[in-house]
């Protein structure tokens, strides 16, 4: 008898490119000469950036497959359920920028994006989010930056990741129905106000499953490479795609490798040298009214 042969899956993940086409580019590029045609953008893919449109085709035309973020949500929400953004008017400025670089086939293939994926991978399971606490909704108490100001203090890094526990819990349940019944009976059912709280109550993160259902997590949002866990389930927060911090070196994109094993999987991070002058070049001669992206880039007026 012949023993069957094991071809582990492979999987690219990538995460906020940000309208940043050059290091994407590059990404998928030493994915595809890698062999690996499952891929996936953990959403953000637009948003400061210079180049919107092509990013989004770009990604298409690779077949890969995008989950939400709260960049596209301002597409598909409108920019009106978000507090911190609808008072910045300069915010305000650079999302209708970045809509109005969008053609109408490329919001409606944004508008398709679900805002969770789930995968078995070496018989574990394992979801794809853009962030945890769902940004629809929760951006306050519970966001990036309470989660990084708890990771990075020695004190409080064993309970940074218990703000996940949020997440469909019977709490955030409660309080998605009662934020619903208060804005419509102040602002009436048809408010842009009740949109992200409406679209989190109709389609939930991992379909209601609560953290702890998972193995493993992956997310994007935080730019940064942040590996946490808690006794039951790995979060991963990897590297935004063209962006470097800390030692990471500024003209390298970056993406990871989910390989399946037997039982079990590994996560590897890739580098891949990009064109970084061409990448500066776009965002210096680009009119978006937020320079934000400069800052996120290292990039400076010469």
């Amino acid at each position: 008898m012949f023993e069957s042969i094991f071809k582990p899956r492979r999987i690219a993940i990538l995460t906020d490119a940000h309208a940043l086409l050059e290091p994407l580019q590059a990404a998928l590029d030493d994915i595809e000469k890698r062999g690996i045609t499952e891929i996936y953008s953990l959403g953000d893919n637009i948003g400061f950036g210079p180049n919107p449109g092509e990013v989004i085709d770009l990604l298409a035309e690779h077949n890969v497959q995008s989950i939400a973020g709260n960049s596209e949500e301002y597409v598909t929400l409108g920019i009106e359920p978000f507090s911190y953004i609808y008072i910045d008017r300069l915010r305000q400025q650079e999302c209708l920028w970045t809509a109005s670089k969008l053609n109408e086939r490329q919001k409606g293939m944004i508008s398709l994006y679900p805002h969770s994926i789930e995968l078995l991978v070496g018989g574990k399971k394992i979801a794809l989010c853009h962030f945890i606490n769902d940004v629809r909704i929760d951006y306050g108490k519970r966001s990036t930056w309470s989660y990084q100001q708890n990771y990075n203090e020695p004190t409080t890094r064993a309970m940074a990741s218990s703000q996940f526990q949020y997440t469909n819990s019977p709490e955030q349940l409660k309080e998605i129905e009662e934020t619903i019944q208060r804005l419509t009976r102040f602002y009436g059912e048809d408010s842009p106000l009740l949109r992200g709280y409406l679209s989190a109550q109709d389609d939930p993160l991992f379909a209601k499953k609560r953290v702890n259902f998972f193995d493993a997590i992956i997310q994007g949002h935080i730019h940064f490479k942040i590996y946490d866990r808690d006794n039951l389930t790995e979060f991963y927060s990897i590297r935004a795609v063209g962006m470097a911090y800390d030692k990471d070196p500024i003209d390298t994109a970056s993406y990871v490798i989910l390989t399946e094993k037997k039982n079990g999987y590994k996560l590897e991070e890739v580098l891949v040298k990009f064109d970084r002058e061409k990448m500066e070049y776009s965002i210096l001669n680009s009119d978006s009214p937020d320079s934000t992206i400069m800052r996120y880039t290292g990039t400076r007026i010469r």
